[in-house]
Formats: structure tokens, C-alpha cells, sequence
């Protein structure tokens, strides 16, 4: 058995073909990502494909997915997820150190 799908928290608010396309998603992530041929998601979702990429880039906007790619080689589509993004540099705890010129 292969790892669980990630869960995609989905406001009862958001569109129906959002909500949708965030359960497809979910089925296909794992770990924080995910990734699934364009013409299966696609027929997962109810929608062509331009229209499942306009659904993607208002998932980012609800902060449902954090980026999203399409590897047109392939056909693959990747995507991240918010909460296992990779983060950014950590902030120092404490008094900053000032660099002194050297001599």
C-alpha cells in the first residue's frame, strides 16, 4: 500500500469545480506535492485542460496550492502544497550580529 493522499482543506464556499479540483489534487499528493498526467486530471476534474489550469492558478490564489507546473514534455502536471512548502531562510533569534569591514 503506497503512501496516503494529502488532504486539500476546500471552503464548502469555494466553487464547486474548485472543490473539485482540489479532491483530484488530493488524491494524487503526497508528502507535501504532487503530480498527475494533465489528460487524467482533466478528466478527473470535469474540465478541458485550459480550464483546469485556470483552476489551478485560483488555487494558488486561495492558498490551497502554493505553485503549480506543467511539464509540456511530458504532459505531467506538479504542484505544492502550503503547509510542506519549502521555507525560506530562518530569521536569527535575538540581538543581530553587525559584520565588521575587514581590514
Amino acid at each position: 500500500m503506497g503512501p496516503a493522499p494529502t488532504p486539500l482543506a476546500a471552503s464548502a464556499r469555494l466553487p464547486s469545480a474548485l472543490r473539485l479540483t482540489a479532491l483530484a489534487l488530493a488524491a494524487h499528493s503526497t508528502a507535501g506535492a504532487g503530480e498527475g498526467e494533465l489528460d487524467a486530471l482533466t478528466r478527473q476534474c470535469g474540465q478541458p485542460p485550459q480550464q483546469l489550469e485556470d483552476l489551478l492558478d485560483q488555487m494558488v490564489r486561495a492558498r490551497l496550492v502554493t505553485a503549480w507546473y506543467h511539464h509540456h514534455d511530458s504532459a505531467e502536471v506538479r504542484w505544492e502544497l502550503p503547509a510542506h512548502s519549502p521555507a525560506g531562510p530562518e530569521r536569527p533569534r535575538g540581538r543581530p550580529v553587525l559584520a565588521r569591514p575587514a581590514p
